[in-house]
């Protein structure tokens, strides 16, 4: 990117009205743009927290999950991805769910 360009970002509210962002350089970025999505399954979410998918499951039932969780019946449970930049930092959230544009 030349020193007078600045990258695009867009920002989005999630499932528990926390910002997301996603960030979009330009074709000269050497960086690549990035997008972290506004809420994440459980087991992707247990990936970033270190814990395993069965452990994060039996947290998340019993409501002892370290992060706040979305119940979604029977379509499962979704974690915010704000929630999880909070108690892990944008690195670790980053490097675990990037998603490539």
């Amino acid at each position: 990117m030349a020193n007078d360009e600045q990258p695009t970002v867009r920002a989005a509210m999630d499932p528990l009205d926390d910002m997301v962002l996603a960030v979009r350089g330009d074709e000269n970025s050497a960086a690549p743009d990035y997008e972290l999505p506004p809420a994440v399954t459980l087991d992707k979410a247990s990936e970033v927290l270190d814990l395993d998918p069965a452990d994060g499951l039996r947290m998340a039932k019993a409501g002892t999950y370290p992060v706040p969780v979305i119940d979604l019946s029977e379509a499962g449970y979704r974690v915010g991805t704000a929630n999880l930049i909070r108690a892990v930092g944008l690195d670790k959230v980053r490097g675990v769910l990037r998603v490539q544009g």
